[in-house]
């Protein structure tokens, strides 16, 4: 049963990233006790140079979303971010980005901080957002579209490791690729905690 739905996984997937021009991308999966490994075996299994390439994909969403600012794209009311498993996310950084792009865009209609506060979704929203479950979870072929945020630390990557759809399956994607082939709005930003960057 499981296999059969890991063999699913990988076949839409393979055919999503296909026909989207994705050319670079490589699909594995992983032993059934993969998040029991420490990251140094994870990064060993997947043949990455360091555990840097490993990464996540989580749904945030803005929870003071008001939609009478117009521009969903600078306004959204759900991101997907990808982040380095060895960083912390700063919720309050992500705030503090989107508030700069809408006043930036839209000087005539600003944006308060009272207005913005991105948290994690549960994993039932998350699970109706994206149509993938806890630790599956891939900005690829979601259910909703929505923009993808990631960490500008991992631009220096030529490609990272994370969630492909089901939790047996991990996908290697080409960091250029995801950003110019990527559906929907693309940011990027320094959203991690301060003590992570040194």
């Amino acid at each position: 049963m499981i296999q059969n739905e890991i063999a699913e996984c990988i076949k839409k997937m393979t055919t999503y990233l296909d026909s989207n021009g994705y050319k670079k991308f490589k699909l594995f999966q992983a032993q059934p006790n993969y998040f029991d490994l420490n990251y140094e075996e994870r990064k060993t299994l997947l043949q990455a140079p360091s555990v840097d390439y490993l990464c996540k994909s989580i749904i945030m969403e803005n929870t003071k979303y008001d939609d009478s600012y117009p521009d969903h794209e600078v306004n959204p009311k759900f991101i997907c971010v990808v982040v380095q498993y060895i960083t912390k996310l700063q919720g309050e950084k992500i705030n503090k980005y989107f508030k700069q792009l809408q006043n930036q865009k839209y000087p005539n209609k600003q944006i308060s901080r009272n207005k913005l506060h991105f948290r994690l979704t549960s994993d039932e929203m998350s699970y109706q957002l994206s149509g993938y479950q806890f630790n599956a979870i891939t900005p690829f072929n979601m259910i909703q579209n929505m923009p993808l945020l990631i960490s500008e630390r991992i631009l220096n990557l030529e490609y990272i490791w994370f969630g492909g759809g089901h939790t047996d399956v991990k996908l290697r994607m080409d960091i250029k690729e995801m950003c110019t082939l990527y559906p929907n709005k693309v940011f990027y930003s320094d959203i991690i905690m301060q003590q992570q960057e040194q």
